[in-house]
């Protein structure tokens, strides 16, 4: 019985997701889906949301948390939100930590939450290839604008493109 409610879950996001265009506020989606998640509060209405699908045992997301770490900084107080999803248990995370006790990602981190990162990898329209990490960028009226593939230079400056245009300049 438990396997029909996870499939039938699973399938309801999958239908719906199809059936969204691009006039639909994909933040209300996304709050659906985090509505009983403890790690993570829904997203409010005209909040810009950088969001990022990582792993521990992820080199390239590792590498680029500095950089990430940043940009939470500069933009703190300005209506956008940074969060972090990762399939990986809080365990394994706490296990990371213990090899690396300077560790700290400064974006809202979740872990365990399949369905939540199975929606926003439905959102990668590549080869059906899946690749972490993973950056969604999402306006403050719910619109996906970009996503965005891997770990590089060019992606961390799309981000920051983004935040500009969603709140002003960086701060000095």
């Amino acid at each position: 019985m438990k396997i029909y409610s996870i499939l039938s879950i699973q399938l309801i996001f999958t239908l719906f997701f199809l059936n969204m265009d691009s006039s639909d506020d994909f933040k209300d989606l996304l709050n659906q889906s985090v509505k009983d998640n403890k790690y993570i509060l829904q997203v409010k209405p005209q909040e810009a949301v950088v969001i990022n699908l990582w792993a521990t045992w992820c080199g390239p997301c590792i590498r680029e948390v500095k950089d990430l770490n940043e940009l939470v900084e500069a933009y703190e107080g300005r209506n956008v939100r940074f969060l972090a999803f990762s399939k990986e248990s809080v365990d394994d995370y706490k296990t990371f930590r213990k090899g690396r006790p300077n560790f700290k990602f400064k974006y809202e981190l979740s872990f365990g939450d399949v369905n939540t990162v199975k929606l926003l990898q439905q959102l990668d329209k590549n080869d059906g290839v899946r690749v972490i990490p993973m950056h969604i960028l999402i306006d403050k009226e719910g619109q996906v604008i970009e996503v965005l593939r891997g770990a590089s230079w060019t992606n961390l400056q799309k981000i920051k493109s983004f935040l500009e245009t969603q709140s002003g300049q960086i701060k000095k």
